[in-house]
């Protein structure tokens, strides 16, 4: 009997919406931050100073915040509050991320410094959360792997590019942003392909009641 797929065997019917939403989220969200790191160095000044940059990292930031809830959400049966802390983490760090993206916009339409480089409001605002999403990014890597929903390389690929992008970003070093962007995109385009095709749930065996004889 077929598994019942649709498009090809690219989503399987038995899928949830959010899975097959976050799915589609996590294969977008790291090729936008790809693009807006490419903007940021080809129409801007660099990363945090660029308006097509910023409007592309504005979008990929809402769509991790969409894929961050489905992973950590197809985790918590085993692990609830590793799962919790994860989707809090993760959704702080992406609203630094939207404020950066929006610091850059700015940044080069009025020509003005970034407001972490000006003011004590302007780090506490973006700085700290914004650090937060690689850490998220890291402890959502190991909740995968630990729960199983990820193969231990996948989960790797994922805390790495996440140790890089604040590496990259700080340093504003372009050829280290794009080999994050990339291991983003390979491993959160894998995740996102299992919970499109369901596969990001760990099988467990059936439970059947006992049958009085």
């Amino acid at each position: 009997m077929g598994r019942g797929l649709r498009d090809g065997g690219l989503i399987a019917m038995n899928t949830t919406p959010l899975e097959r939403v976050s799915g589609v989220a996590a294969l977008l969200a790291p090729v936008l931050l790809l693009a807006s790191t490419i903007a940021f160095f080809t129409l801007g000044n660099g990363i945090g100073n660029g308006a097509v940059g910023g409007v592309a990292l504005t979008f990929a930031m809402i769509l991790f915040a969409i894929a961050v809830v489905g992973l950590a959400r197809s985790a918590e049966p085993d692990a609830p509050l590793f799962a919790a802390v994860v989707t809090v983490g993760g959704l702080t760090g992406i609203v630094g991320g939207v404020g950066f993206a929006v610091d850059s916009i700015q940044a080069q339409l009025f020509g003005t410094p970034g407001l972490d480089e000006v003011s004590l409001a302007g780090v506490l605002a973006l700085r700290v959360p914004g650090l937060t999403f690689p850490l998220s990014m890291v402890a959502l890597a190991a909740l995968l792997a630990v729960t199983k929903r990820a193969p231990r390389g996948l989960a790797a690929a994922l805390a790495l590019a996440a140790v890089l992008f604040p590496l990259s970003r700080i340093g504003v070093i372009m050829p280290v942003a794009i080999a994050s962007d990339l291991l983003f995109v390979g491993a959160m385009g894998t995740l996102g392909l299992g919970l499109l095709r369901g596969t990001a749930r760990r099988s467990r065996p059936e439970r059947r009641e006992a049958v009085p004889a």
